[in-house]
């Protein structure tokens, strides 16, 4: 999904009932397809519920971005490690193209004009017209939290490039974690916990997302979809796997519950995602981010481009540099 860039477009009153709709599935067997895979993933839309914050928002485009299509490097259990790779093409790409892995360059991939879009069973419904230029789609005007846990929602695009299309989601409870940080340490498996969910209807799956490696030419991503049954465990090897890529900057950590939902289109595929997603502080054992040198322990120095701290070098004429 691309970032969110949220503005009011419409919102119906609150009086206003949504209109019923005899053909909907129950919420505990609406059909769930997943997420696009990466290959094939031109966007799609995402109804957001943070704390004090909630919106929409979605774009879907005629094309993938090369660069957004990250490598496999390594799995166990229910994690992956991702590595972004940049294409490189010589001469340049002009502006309005971009580099593919084969060494072309291909039109940039355009966001595509989806007509009138429509979101039912939020706290209140929602009809979403593309904003121009750009064809992006977007609404902060929700109440928070903009939906129930259990509650079928439906997103419904009946005309524009892809449609008419129609996709499913269902309200998830607020994530809870119950670690104020993690631990990473080489060879030593995570144990993430968080606040299992209470209600009867849940069809929410908890992912997790760690980045070690801000300022990595090629950065690991490591990416693990668990049960929502309260814990899982990160393996040791995964870890290990991921620590080797890099360790610069600040690494961050974010857990997830979601519904996705996706259809195939002529370019590829579109999805939808409801999600109350919640951030998590990040350690790694051993390491030290910093932006000066009072930020590290003493025999230790800030190397500023990798904002990691390095140990003090034995020539004055010497830099920093990545181990």
């Amino acid at each position: 999904m691309a970032p969110l860039i949220f503005a009011l477009l419409f919102t119906a009153c609150g009086q206003d009932e949504p209109p019923q709709d005899s053909a909907a599935p129950d919420p505990a067997e609406a059909p769930l397809a997943g997420e696009c895979p990466m290959a094939q993933d031109l966007g799609g839309f995402l109804v957001s519920s943070e704390e004090g914050r909630s919106g929409v928002d979605g774009a879907v485009a005629d094309g993938v971005v090369p660069i957004s299509v990250l490598e496999q490097i390594a799995s166990e259990g229910d994690c992956r490690l991702m590595r972004r790779n940049n294409p490189y093409c010589d001469p340049a790409c002009e502006p309005g193209f971009t580099c593919d892995f084969e060494g072309a360059c291909l039109p940039y991939p355009s966001n595509q004009d989806l007509g009138a879009v429509t979101i039912t069973g939020l706290a209140a419904p929602v009809e979403l017209e593309p904003v121009f230029p750009g064809n992006t789609y977007y609404d902060t005007s929700l109440p928070s939290p903009p939906f129930d846990a259990g509650d079928l929602i439906t997103l419904r695009m009946p005309g524009g490039a892809y449609g008419p299309a129609t996709l499913y989601g269902v309200g998830v409870e607020a994530i809870v974690p119950l670690d104020e940080e993690w631990s990473v340490e080489d060879g030593v498996d995570l144990l993430v916990r968080w606040q299992a969910p209470s209600g009867a209807v849940n069809r929410g799956e908890i992912a997790l997302s760690l980045n070690i490696d801000q300022h990595g030419a090629t950065p690991g991503t490591l990416l693990c979809s668990f049960e929502d049954d309260g814990q899982a465990t990160v393996p040791a090897g995964i870890l290990q796997a991921l620590i080797a890529t890099g360790v610069t900057g600040y690494p961050s950590g974010a857990l997830e519950r979601r519904t996705q939902d996706r259809v195939d289109v002529t370019a590829g595929c579109m999805d939808f995602t409801v999600a109350s997603p919640a951030t998590v502080r990040v350690d790694v054992v051993g390491y030290t981010p910093c932006v000066s040198d009072a930020d590290c322990p003493d025999g230790q120095e800030c190397n500023l481009e990798l904002q990691i701290c390095e140990e003090i070098s034995r020539s004055p004429h010497s830099t920093s540099s990545r181990r």
